[in-house]
């Protein structure tokens, strides 16, 4: 399929240059979540190489929806506009280059999907700027909770105050992720 051998490819790019990236294991979960959940508009707040955002892209395909994408660093961006034409994702993803934090209050759509991947220390701003921008129904998931918890306890302690339910889903040994379904 060459759909999976694009993704092997851009999985060894990220390899032999140390780029983070969401595992297969949690792209493959987070793409039948995506599928069950017929997902209609998705928000991605960062991503290295945009290997998520392809994934997502992969899935949304299929029903005609759309993902929109934010990234702060021109070099990822460049790269990722790049990725997407040679995936051919590229007519549904709006790939957006700023700072998340900045434009986040911009943006006038409504989200049924929100994947957070930023800066971890910022989780917390990420989830209230995005919290009335989500669709009734909606599905949130933050990835690397329990990898980087010290920089998140601002996230965690806003969880607990504002009587958010969640559940912390180990989706493998060191990449597990916040899932808040509303």
């Amino acid at each position: 399929m060459i759909q999976e051998e694009f993704l092997h490819k851009l999985k060894e790019h990220w390899i032999k240059n140390d780029i983070p990236n969401i595992s297969f294991t949690n792209a493959r979960f987070l793409r039948d979540l995506i599928k069950i959940k017929q997902v209609k508009n998705m928000l991605e707040i960062w991503t290295a190489n945009w290997f998520s955002t392809i994934n997502f892209s992969f899935e949304l395909k299929n029903t005609g929806w759309k993902i929109t994408t934010i990234e702060f660093s021109p070099n990822s961006y460049n790269e990722a506009l790049k990725n997407f034409k040679e995936a051919e994702v590229d007519e549904i993803i709006n790939p957006i280059l700023w700072n998340a934090l900045d434009i986040i209050p911009t943006l006038k759509e409504k989200y049924d999907f929100v994947f957070i991947d930023g800066m971890k220390k910022r989780s917390k701003d990420f989830l209230e700027l995005i919290w009335d921008k989500v669709e009734k129904d909606w599905i949130i998931i933050i990835d690397d909770v329990i990898k980087f918890k010290e920089k998140m306890q601002s996230l965690y302690n806003f969880l607990e105050e504002q009587k958010i339910n969640y559940n912390v889903i180990p989706i493998d040994p060191d990449d597990w992720i916040i899932m808040i379904i509303k």
